[in-house]
Parts: structure tokens; sequence; C-alpha cells
């Protein structure tokens, strides 16, 4: 399969984004548990609204808050990212083998939704 390279044009639209990864916990001697220390790290990608199509074609299942990342950087899915002050969850990763950026859809995150 013939893959595009879209890295060199997408350079010039992308802003800066926040990954938070949680570090894994480990045992101290005593054999208690410590949680991992957040990790916040800075990378480069482009953030934009979700279509209207896209949005109608899959029953509403998103809103209008949730978004689209489009970066160079790989994520997994649950992982945090914050985006001018807004807390966002990786909810799926389109599949984009033909390409070198990768594609996912953020969900806002709110505080009193129902889990």
């Amino acid at each position: 399969m013939r893959s595009f390279r879209f890295g060199a044009m997408m350079r010039k639209y992308n802003t800066v984004y926040t990954a938070v990864r949680t570090a894994a916990g480990s045992r101290d001697a005593d054999g208690v548990w410590i949680t991992g220390e957040v990790q916040r790290k800075q990378l480069r990608g482009h953030i934009q609204p979700i279509s209207e199509r896209l949005v109608q074609a899959d029953g509403g299942r998103y809103t209008e808050e949730d978004r689209m990342l489009y970066t160079q950087h790989a994520h997994q899915t649950d992982e945090l990212v914050e985006y001018r002050g807004v807390q966002y969850i990786v909810s799926e990763e389109k599949d984009r083998e033909y390409s070198d950026i990768n594609q996912y859809v953020l969900k806002k995150v709110v505080a009193n939704d129902t889990v």
C-alpha cells in the first residue's frame, strides 16, 4: 500500500497541547504501593471540531465540545489530553495506515457526567 507523508504540510497548522500520562506505580521495600507520578508532556498536533456529518452519522454520540486530533505522536485510548485549558479523553483511534499522521477522537471531560 502506498504511504502518504502529510507531516511537513501539517507542521504549519500544528498547535501545542499537553498529554497527561501517569507513570507506572511500584512497591517499596516494605511492600507498600507507591502510585506513579503524573507526567505532562507538551506535544504538537492539529486539533479541530468534529464535523457535523460525523455527529449526525453516529447517532449523536459526539457533541459540539468534542474534537479531532491529528498528530504524528502516538496516544493510547483513555489517555488524558489538555488543550487550551480544557481536558479531553482519547476515545478512539481512526485507522490510518496509509499516512504518517495519526487521527484520534477527543471526548471532552465533564465533571458531572454519568458513568
